[in-house]
C-alpha cells in the first residue's frame, strides 16, 4: 500500500513538472516581450495556436512531413508574433492599456480566422511523443512528459543566461531602461523588440503544439493555460527573472496535486484559493513591480 501511494504522488508529481514546463516555456515569452517593451500580448496564446493548426493541417490534409509542418506552424508563428510588433504595437498611442486593448482585437480575429479555416469541433494533434511510455516502479512514464522537462529547464536556465550574462541580454535591458539612451550609444532599439516578439512566437508555437498533443484541442485550448501562466508572472512579476519561472512550476504541481485530491472540478477553483491568499499574505514589496528588467 506504502509503494503504491508513493508511485501514485510520484505520477501526480511528475505530471504537474510536465505542464509547468511548459508553462515556463511560454513565460519566458512573455517575460522577454514585457521586460524589453513594457507591453502585455494578450493574442499570445493564439499566435501559438495557429502555428499548431497550421502544421497539423499541413501534415493531414497536405500530406507534409511530421518535421516539416511542425517547422512551418512554428515559422508561421514567428511571423504572426513579430508581425504583431511591427505593424501594430508600433502604431498604437504610447498610453497604458492600448496594447491590451489591441491585442485581445488580435486574439479575436485570430481566433474567428481559426474556427473558419479548421472548424470549431476538437480535435486530436500530432502524437509528439505521447505514445511512447514504460512503467518504471509504478510510475508511468512518458517521453512527452519528459520532453516537455527537458525543454522547460533548457527555457529557464537559457533565458537567465541569456539576459543575465550575455551583451546581447545587456543590450536588452538597456532598451528596456531607456530606449533613448539606447539608441544613442549604437543599441539597435526597435530591432531587438521585435527580435524579442518573434522569439515569443518561437517559444509560444513549442508550448501549443507540445499542449496540444496532450489535450484534445479548439481554438480557445490555449486560452485557460495563458490564464494560468498570466498568473505565474503576476505572483512572480514580469519584470523579475526566477520568481515568476518559478511560480509556473509551482503552480502547475500545485494544480496537479489539487486535481488529484479534489477531482478535475477542483483545480481550478483551488488555484485562484492560492492566488488570493498570496495576494493577501505575501508583503507587498515582494508582488509590486519594480519599473526595470531584471534577470
Amino acid at each position: 500500500m506504502t509503494s503504491y501511494r508513493l508511485a501514485g504522488a510520484a505520477q501526480v508529481t511528475l505530471s504537474g513538472l510536465a505542464t509547468g514546463s511548459l508553462y515556463a516555456v511560454l513565460l519566458l515569452g512573455v517575460i522577454l516581450v514585457f521586460q524589453v517593451s513594457k507591453n502585455i500580448n494578450f493574442a499570445y496564446g493564439q499566435t501559438g495556436m495557429v502555428g499548431a493548426f497550421a502544421s497539423y493541417a499541413l501534415y493531414a490534409d497536405v500530406g507534409v512531413p511530421v518535421w516539416l509542418a511542425l517547422l512551418a506552424g512554428v515559422v508561421l508563428a514567428i511571423a504572426v508574433a513579430a508581425l504583431t510588433d511591427l505593424l501594430i504595437i508600433r502604431n498604437i498611442p504610447a498610453r497604458p492599456g492600448f496594447d491590451l486593448v489591441v491585442t485581445l482585437g488580435e486574439l479575436l480575429l485570430l481566433t474567428a480566422l481559426a474556427q473558419m479555416a479548421f472548424g470549431t469541433s476538437a480535435q486530436s494533434y500530432l502524437k509528439l511523443l505521447t505514445d511512447v511510455a514504460s512503467v518504471r516502479g509504478g510510475v508511468f512514464i512518458n517521453a512527452n512528459d519528459l520532453l516537455c522537462i527537458a525543454l522547460g529547464v533548457l527555457a529557464a536556465v537559457g533565458g537567465h543566461v541569456l539576459l543575465a550574462h550575455t551583451s546581447l541580454g545587456v543590450s536588452l535591458r538597456a532598451s528596456a531602461a531607456d530606449a533613448a539612451i539606447a539608441q544613442s550609444v549604437g543599441i539597435r532599439v526597435q530591432a531587438l523588440r521585435t527580435a524579442a516578439w518573434a522569439v515569443s512566437g518561437l517559444l509560444v508555437c513549442l508550448g501549443a503544439m507540445l499542449f496540444a498533443a496532450r489535450l484534445s484541442v479548439n481554438a480557445f485550448y490555449m486560452t485557460p493555460i495563458m490564464i494560468n501562466v498570466f498568473i505565474a508572472g503576476m505572483i512572480g512579476g514580469l519584470d523579475r527573472y526566477w520568481p515568476p519561472m518559478l511560480a509556473a512550476f509551482g503552480i502547475a504541481v500545485y494544480q496537479s496535486w489539487a486535481t488529484y485530491l479534489f477531482g478535475e472540478a477542483g483545480g481550478t477553483p483551488a488555484l485562484f484559493v492560492l492566488v488570493i491568499l498570496v495576494m493577501g499574505l505575501v508583503p507587498r514589496r515582494y508582488l509590486e513591480e519594480r519599473h526595470e528588467a531584471r534577470a
